[in-house]
Parts: structure tokens; sequence; C-alpha cells
């Protein structure tokens, strides 16, 4: 059971953004779609979520440079993975990121559905989560 738990998905594609939002509410998570930063800034200065889906390359702004505006500017704590078609996994930047906590994922395009939502999971359990998230598909 995911309910109550709200997923912010940051992506400038829309096909990308509604698969991802048909992903999450299959999966029982309450979705808030932004399609660039400054949306997404405009959103957590006005809302709350537990966890953050971010592309790395957004028209307005690079994905990892919007999450630490987000915990700069923001009261946003949720953790955040990285989507993107850009970057790799075992890329030295990603890992760097992995490792200072900026990211708490790493998911690379295209990705699988079932994917997506072992990421989410395994973040959102780390978090202190586990009484809430479904361990099944």
């Amino acid at each position: 059971m995911t309910e109550g738990i709200t997923v912010l998905v940051v992506d400038d594609e829309p096909d990308v953004r509604w698969v991802l939002e048909m992903i999450l509410l299959k999966n029982g998570f309450v979705v808030a779609l932004a399609a660039s930063g400054q949306e997404a800034m405009q959103w957590l200065h006005e809302h709350s979520c537990q966890l953050m889906l971010v592309d790395a390359k957004l028209n307005d702004i690079e994905g990892l440079e919007l999450i630490i505006r987000i915990r700069n500017e923001t009261t946003c704590l949720a953790p955040a993975i990285l989507v993107s078609g850009f970057f790799y996994a075992d890329d030295a930047i990603i890992k760097q990121r992995l490792k200072m906590g900026h990211i708490s994922a790493f998911v690379a395009k295209p990705f699988r559905h079932d994917e997506i939502i072992k990421s989410i999971r395994a973040v959102l359990m780390r978090g202190g989560y586990a009484s809430t998230v479904a361990t099944t598909p």
C-alpha cells in the first residue's frame, strides 16, 4: 500500500511524464507533475512530497542543479531519483552524487516499469516508509 505517498515527477518530455504518472498511479502513489525546474520549485513552495523523480536534462536547468536548489531554497528534504537518458549508472558524476547523498538512486532511460517501481520502493524503505510501501509488484 502506498496511499498518501506523493511523488513529484519533473520531466520536460510530456510522454515521459505521462508514462511515469501512469506507472505511479497504478501502484497507488499520489502524483504531482512539473514540466520544468521552475514549475517544480513553485510547486514545492506550496506543497510537499515524499519522493522526487527528476530528469537530468530539463529545458531550463540541469536536474542535478535543480535538486541542489530544491534543498537550498525550499523545505523539501524528499529523496530524489535521477532519471536520465544522458548519464549512465557508472558515470563518475552519478557515482559522486549518490555518494554525497544529492540523489538516492539513478534510473537510466529508457527504463522498464518494474525498474522504476523497484527503485522507488528501495528508496522509500530506506527513508522510513517500510510500513507503507508494498513490496510486491
